[in-house]
């Protein structure tokens, strides 16, 4: 399976919400398989990937959702595969997706600059789980 390395992210913090019933689907497939198994091989990619082939604003092999989108999540992915330390098209075992994003994307510090300008930020519960920690570290 081929993900992108921002929807590895997106699918940590996915609560059912997306462009189309059809992306939803795909999604919750996505995240339940990582989560349940049977481990299998996932190649972290910066391109469209199978989550994308069921997103309506798909075209071309490239997010067309704006003029920005094509830039933004490009620069999404290279984000996140730097962070986590790999290279694109690398090969991890889908056993080791989740604990390392966790270990590696562990604060509101180090999600802001990746998910900072995201349009689905305010309902990705890993992303409001970091933040509501980092603010409550500031009222201390």
């Amino acid at each position: 399976m081929k993900i992108r390395a921002h929807h590895l992210l997106c699918l940590l913090g996915f609560r059912g919400l997306g462009y189309s019933p059809e992306f939803v689907r795909r999604m919750a497939g996505t995240k339940k398989r990582l989560e349940k198994g049977p481990v299998f091989s996932v190649a972290v990619v910066d391109i469209c990937d199978d989550i994308c082939l069921a997103c309506p604003y798909g075209q071309e092999k490239e997010c067309r959702k704006g003029k920005l989108s094509v830039s933004r999540t490009g620069e999404a992915d290279r984000k996140v595969l730097k962070v986590l330390g790999l290279r694109k098209g690398e090969t991890v075992p889908s056993d080791k997706i989740f604990p390392l994003l966790r270990e590696k994307i562990n604060s509101f510090s180090k999600i802001i600059p990746i998910c900072g300008k995201c349009g689905w930020r305010e309902v990705c519960t890993y992303y409001l789980k970091l933040r509501d920690s980092w603010r409550t570290k500031r009222k201390m």
